[in-house]
């Protein structure tokens, strides 16, 4: 009851705001979506927009960047309005309405692996000149710092939850193998997230990109994590799609050999997340038993 009445004050407040007194807003509710809250909001004429609310300032920061930079290079939703936090309420981006739906992995085809593959490349052709957050300007000429920054994060989160010796051997195994960074494919635009829930689609066309707020400056291998996960596919033919739709605007990265260290630290920062917001074993305890149990499977515990 009480989040509900969040809701409907956060709506109230978002009408104000944005000069939406007639509209219709709608919650979207993405099963994966730990963040954001993000509602579809209908004008009385059917005019349609999409309402994003960033609780994290940083987010909200990320995701304008991005969708500035990349307006007129990717399919990606148009900025209408952008409100920074106030006292009252958390920052919101007002944006296009994109056709289409959400991809499931089931909904993939050849054809779509293939559009998906290039337009990941295409993300990758965009270089900056260091690695890290572009957005707010934390950056390095080195990818193992922000890197060993978002790692330490995590592990911070779960050293007080986790069985001691998985920590013990996720930290043997990041200070063997961060140096491996010093040969990654960048510092280009990474995704961060780019996986089906993040792809919009209609009759077997890509209609966009979405949720950049996790975006950065970083290196092309760790946006095949999702890959690597069998998140878009387990299916020979579709996963060889997805690498010749690459591979025809990029050469495909070395990403084999560094997987396993970006997948640990991948799985330590979505447990982390569920520690800290105390969902780790109510709403977010799937992606909380999945990501440990890819730990333990990894150090055969």
């Amino acid at each position: 009851m009480e989040f509900n009445g969040l809701i409907e004050n956060l709506i109230f407040l978002y009408k104000e705001k944005f000069n939406l007194h007639n509209a219709n807003f709608i919650r979207i509710k993405h099963e994966d979506a730990m963040v954001a809250i993000v509602f579809k909001v209908v004008l009385p004429n059917h005019t349609t927009f999409i309402l994003k609310v960033h609780p994290r300032e940083e987010d909200y920061f990320r995701e304008i960047y991005f969708l500035k930079f990349l307006s007129n290079l990717l399919p990606i939703p148009q900025i209408i309005q952008a409100e920074p936090s106030s006292l009252i309420v958390p920052s919101a981006i007002l944006m296009e309405y994109l056709p289409g739906e959400v991809l499931k992995r089931n909904d993939i085809t050849n054809k779509l692996a293939y559009k998906i593959g290039e337009l990941l490349a295409c993300i990758h052709l965009n270089k900056v000149e260091k690695y890290g957050d572009i957005a707010n300007d934390n950056l390095s000429n080195d990818p193992r710092i922000p890197f060993t920054i978002k790692f330490e994060e995590g592990f911070s989160e779960c050293c007080n939850h986790l069985p001691e010796i998985i920590l013990k051997k996720t930290r043997y195994y990041f200070n063997s193998h961060i140096d491996l960074l010093t040969q990654v494919d960048g510092p280009c635009i990474m995704h961060r997230d780019f996986r089906p829930g993040n792809v919009m689609a209609v009759n077997n066309e890509v209609t966009g990109i979405i949720d950049w707020g996790s975006a950065r400056g970083g290196f092309a291998e760790e946006d095949f994590c999702s890959f690597e996960l069998n998140e878009w596919s387990t299916s020979p033919d579709i996963k060889k799609c997805f690498i010749d739709g690459y591979s025809n605007i990029r050469p495909i990265p070395n990403y084999k050999l560094i997987m396993p260290l970006l997948l640990i630290n991948r799985a330590l920062a979505i447990i982390g997340f569920t520690i800290k917001t105390k969902t780790w074993n109510g709403v977010n305890s799937s992606l909380y038993q999945v990501n440990r149990q890819y730990l333990e499977s990894f150090f055969i515990l």
